[in-house]
């Protein structure tokens, strides 16, 4: 077996172990979102979803971040299976990797949106007509819009290493 193989088969092995952690991390995620809907209090404990930030429905905005979160990780699954499956650089893979990057760009760029469309409608008029507007945008909302675009370059690598790829094959 070359050296390529044995780290081909490592980078499969830690890709079944990784989407296996994604799943459990899925199903919690599922498990807090049912909790906070339709779960009883537990003891003197009861389950809430809030999105910082937010004027009104904060519970109804968090249980949709984490939807939107729960599809980014299952773009992540398919990801990791068709690595583990064999396919380092396959279009499937680099599809998936954008699939998982744009879902979590939705989530980043609602991060900073939402605060602002949610103070926007909360606008109410002060003494003397004036109008007060208090805007919070955090600076990790902001590196995490970032970073996902950051993903999004990762995945044009991921598509170029993939014609490099098929390039060395043909040569061979």
């Amino acid at each position: 077996m070359s050296s390529t193989e044995i780290n081909d088969d490592k980078i499969r092995r830690g890709a079944r172990r990784l989407r296996l952690a994604v799943i459990a991390a899925m199903v919690l995620l599922g498990a807090v979102v049912a909790l906070a809907w339709l779960g009883p209090p537990l003891g003197i404990t009861r389950v809430e979803i809030e999105s910082k930030n937010l004027a009104g429905d904060s519970f109804l905005a968090g249980t949709v971040t984490i939807l939107a979160i729960e599809v980014a990780l299952f773009r992540l699954v398919q990801m990791l299976s068709a690595i583990a499956a064999g396919d380092l650089f396959s279009s499937r893979v680099v599809r998936h990797f954008r699939g998982f990057a744009f879902w979590l760009l939705l989530v980043a760029i609602g991060g900073v949106a939402m605060p602002l469309l949610s103070s926007l409608a909360g606008v109410s008029p002060l003494p003397g007509g004036a109008h007060r507007m208090a805007l919070g945008i955090s600076l990790t909302d902001v590196l995490a819009v970032g970073i996902t675009l950051l993903l999004f370059l990762l995945a044009r690598l991921l598509e170029r290493a993939r014609q490099l790829d098929e390039d060395m094959r043909e040569i061979v």
